[in-house]
C-alpha cells in the first residue's frame, strides 16, 4: 500500500519543545500551550514528506502516543484527539508523573502496520532506544523508516535521542524553534510557586538531567560486570556501524536497569551504558 504513517511520542516532543519555546527555563508540559493543534499536525506531515521525499503520497494517519492520568484526558489532549486522521493511543501515567506503556504500543502498531502491507514508509517522532527493535523489524518487511527529533542549539537545545533509533533509521530529521513557535508557546505560570522547585525524587530521575561523575562510573562499573558475564564479546558491536547487536543490547540495557534499580532508565543512562559498553568492546 503506497501510504506513509506518523506515530508521535508526544511525552519527547512536547518535553523537547517547551525547552525549546522557553529557551530551556522550563520544562514543564503544564507550561506549555498548543495555540494551534491543527497546524502543530500539518507541520509534522510536512516534515514527514520532505524527510522522507514523499511528495504527494497518501497519509494512512497520525498516531499519538500519550499518557492518561486517572483522572482522564487533559484539554490539550481532548484538542489533539479531535483532529481529523488523528488516532490518539492512550499509555498510562504513573505516581510520579512518568509516562508507562507508550514504547510498546508504537512498536506494536508499527508491526501490526508493515506485517499488514498498510503502509511503505513511517515517520517515528521520539528519542527512545525502546524503539530499535520495532524499526529493525519493519524495515525488514520493506517500511522505510524516518526518525525525527526536536532540536534548537541556538536555544541549547539538543534532540536527545538514542544513536540506537537513529543509527537504524532510513532517514533522520529534525524540528527547530523557528518551526515550532507558530504553534505551540511557553505559557508562563503567574502563580506564587517557589522559584527554585524541588528536585525529582531519587528514584525516578529526571529525563532530561545530565549524569553525574559518580553516577557515570557507577554505570561504567555495571557494565564492565555484564560484559565479564559474557562468553563472548565477538560480533556484540558492529565495528562499521557502532551498532551493538540487539539481543546484547536488551540484555544490557536490562541488566543495568536491574543493578539500578530505580525504575525506568533515563535516556542518558541507556545511551552512556551503551557508549561505556562500545568503549570496553573497541579497546
Amino acid at each position: 500500500m503506497d501510504r506513509f504513517v506518523i506515530m508521535v511520542d508526544a511525552g519527547y516532543l512536547l518535553r523537547q519543545s517547551i525547552e525549546v519555546v522557553s529557551n530551556r527555563t522550563s520544562s514543564k508540559r503544564a507550561e506549555l500551550e498548543i495555540g494551534d493543534p491543527a497546524g502543530l499536525i500539518r507541520l509534522l506531515v510536512e516534515k514527514t514528506r520532505n524527510v522522507l521525499d514523499l511528495g504527494d503520497r497518501e497519509l494512512l494517519r497520525v498516531y499519538w502516543y500519550d499518557g492518561v492520568m486517572l483522572s482522564g484526558r487533559t484539554q490539550q489532549q481532548k484538542s489533539i484527539v479531535d483532529l481529523p486522521d488523528v488516532n490518539f493511543r492512550a499509555g498510562t501515567v504513573n505516581s510520579v508523573g512518568q509516562q508507562k506503556g507508550v514504547d510498546s504500543l508504537i512498536v506494536t502498531d508499527l508491526i501490526e502496520l508493515a506485517s499488514h502491507h498498510a503502509v511503505c514508509d513511517a515517520a517515528v517522532i521520539t528519542g527512545d532506544s525502546d524503539l530499535a527493535i520495532g524499526i529493525d523489524l519493519a524495515q525488514r518487511k520493506g517500511v522505510r523508516i524516518a526518525v525525527i527529533g526536536v532540536e534548537d542549539l541556538s536555544a541549547g537545545v539538543s534532540h536527545n535521542q538514542s544513536y540506537e533509533i537513529t543509527s537504524r533509521a532510513d532517514r533522520v530529521g529534525r524540528i527547530g524553534g523557528a518551526e515550532l513557535r507558530p504553534f505551540i508557546r511557553h505559557a508562563h505560570s503567574m502563580s506564587s510557586a517557589p522559584t527554585h522547585p524541588a528536585p525529582a525524587p531519587s528514584e525516578a530521575p529526571s529525563q532530561n538531567a545530565p549524569l553525574t561523575a559518580q553516577e557515570k562510573e557507577k554505570i561504567k562499573a555495571l557494565v564492565a560486570e555484564f560484559a565479564r558475564s559474557q562468553a563472548s564479546l565477538t560480533g556484540a558491536v558492529d565495528p562499521n556501524t557502532k551498532r551493538i547487536d540487539a539481543a546484547v543490547d536488551r540484555a544490557l540495557i536490562h541488566d543495568v536497569y536491574q543493578q539500578l534499580a530505580h525504575g525506568k532508565l533515563t535516556n542518558h543512562e541507556r545511551n552512556f551504558a551503551r557508549t561505556a559498553f562500545r568503549d570496553l568492546v573497541e579497546s
